[in-house]
C-alpha cells in the first residue's frame, strides 16, 4: 500500500496494512542536538539542520532520515513575512513582537515580552498586525506540494497555524493577563481574538488557494490543556474560544479536501467531544502521562470519531530515562490500544527532546515498524 492511500485509510477509520508514521511536523519532530546525534549513528551526512522552530529548537528533517524510519508524511510549511529579529544580547524577536531569550545551560527559547501586556481596547488598533496577504508567506509552497503530489506517493500537510485561537493571544498579551481578560476583561478579549480569527482566515484562504487540492491534511494548534485538565473551565472554553475556532476550522474543510489535525497538549478529555462537533479529525500528541488520557479508554469512548495522531511513546519519562525494552513494551502497549479499527497516526508524544539517544529514537519507530502491522496481533 502506498503512503498517501495508508494515511488516508487510517484517517477514515479504516485497517491498512500498517499503521501510519509520522515524523517531521512542528509537533512531530526531533530536538536539534537529538538530531545531529541521529545523524551521525545513522551514518547520515546531510547538510546542517535547518531549525523550523527557534523557541523548541527544532529541526526539518532530511529526506534520507524520513527514507530510514518509513515514514509516510511529508510536511509543507507557511513562512512568516520576515525573520525573527536577532537582538545583540542573543535573544529574538518575531514578527508579533514577541521576544525570546535562551539562557546559559539551556536548550530552548522562553518568552520574555509581550507587545499587547499594557494594551487597551484602543491600543488594537495601533498594534502593527502581520500582514496575512503577504505573499512570502506562501512562496514556493505551491510548487513543493505540486512535486511531491505528482512526484511522489506520500501523504501531505500543510503547518502554519499555531496555536491560533488561544495560545497566539497568550504569547502577545502574556498568559496570566489573557486568562484574566477573558474572566474580567471580554471586550478586550472577544476583539484580540477576533482580530486573529481574521487574520487566520485570511492566512488560510491565501495558502488553500495555493495548495488546496494537493493536501491531505492540515495542521492546526491551540494547546488547552494542563497535566491535570483544560487551562480554562470547559464552559468558558465553549462560550468564547470554540466557536471562533469552528469558523476557522469550517473555512479551512470546506476550501480543501484535507482532513483537520488539532494540537492540543495535556489532559483535553474533557474537550475531546467538542473538538469532534466543530470538524476536528485527528487529535495530536494524546499526552499519555496527563489525566484521564490513557490511551485504552479514549480508543473505546472516541476511536470511531477522532483519529488519534501521536500517544506512541510517553515522551516524558519512557522515552528520555527509560530502556530499550521498556521502550519496545510502551510502543507495543499504544499500538495495542490505540491501533485496531485505524484512526491512528504513530508518532511519539510531542517532540524527541535533546537527550534522547539515536538507539532509543531507532527502537522507538522500529517497533512500531515490526509490530504495526495489521492485523495487530500483539
Amino acid at each position: 500500500m502506498k503512503p498517501r492511500e495508508r494515511v488516508v485509510k487510517a484517517l477514515e477509520h479504516k485497517e491498512p496494512d500498517r499503521i501510519p508514521v509520522d515524523m517531521g511536523s512542528p509537533v512531530t519532530s526531533i530536538h536539534v542536538k537529538a538530531y545531529v546525534r541521529l545523524k551521525k549513528y545513522l551514518g547520515i551526512n546531510e547538510k546542517n539542520p535547518r531549525i523550523i522552530d527557534n523557541m523548541q529548537q527544532i529541526v526539518e528533517v532530511d529526506e534520507p532520515v524520513l527514507e530510514r524510519f518509513s515514514v509516510d508524511i511529508r510536511h509543507i510549511h507557511l513562512k512568516p513575512a520576515k525573520k525573527w529579529q536577532l537582538l545583540p544580547d542573543g535573544s529574538y524577536i518575531d514578527e508579533w513582537g514577541i521576544k525570546y531569550k535562551t539562557s546559559k545551560g539551556s536548550f530552548y527559547y522562553d518568552m520574555c515580552e509581550h507587545p499587547l501586556a499594557n494594551a487597551t481596547l484602543e491600543d488594537l488598533d495601533k498594534y502593527t498586525w502581520p500582514d496575512p496577504d503577504d505573499p512570502r508567506r506562501v512562496e514556493g509552497l505551491k510548487k513543493k506540494a505540486e512535486e511531491l503530489y505528482y512526484n511522489t506517493d506520500y501523504a501531505i500537510a500543510l503547518n502554519g497555524f499555531s496555536e491560533c485561537l488561544f495560545g497566539l493571544p497568550s504569547w502577545l498579551r502574556g498568559h496570566a493577563q489573557f486568562y484574566m481578560d477573558l474572566l474580567v476583561n471580554r471586550k478586550f478579549a472577544e476583539a484580540l481574538l477576533d482580530r486573529l480569527l481574521e487574520y487566520e482566515i485570511k492566512l488560510a484562504r491565501n495558502a488553500l488557494r495555493e495548495v488546496g487540492k494537493y493536501i491531505q491534511v492540515v495542521r492546526v494548534a491551540d494547546d488547552l490543556g494542563t497535566e491535570k485538565g483544560p487551562i480554562i473551565s470547559p464552559s468558558l472554553y465553549r462560550e468564547i474560544i470554540k466557536p471562533r475556532q469552528k469558523k476557522l476550522y469550517q473555512f479551512i474543510k470546506e476550501h480543501s479536501g484535507a482532513k483537520l489535525l488539532l494540537h492540543s497538549c495535556g489532559s483535553v478529555y474533557d474537550l475531546i467531544p467538542d473538538f469532534i462537533e466543530i470538524g476536528v479529525d485527528a487529535l495530536n500528541p494524546i499526552q499519555v502521562s496527563a489525566r484521564n488520557m490513557d490511551t485504552k479508554k479514549l480508543k473505546q469512548e472516541f476511536g470511531d470519531k477522532i483519529t488519534f495522531w501521536g500517544g506512541g511513546c510517553d515522551t516524558q519519562k519512557i522515552l528520555p530515562f527509560g530502556t530499550i525494552d521498556e521502550i519496545k513494551e510502551e510502543v507495543k502497549r499504544r499500538i495495542k490500544d490505540l491501533a485496531p479499527g485505524g484512526g491512528f497516526i504513530f508518532a511519539a508524544v510531542h517532540n524527541i527532546q535533546y537527550d534522547v539517544s539515536p538507539e532509543k529514537i531507532c527502537t522507538l519507530y522500529d517497533t512500531a515498524l515490526k509490530f504495526g502491522k495489521y492485523p495487530i496481533s500483539i
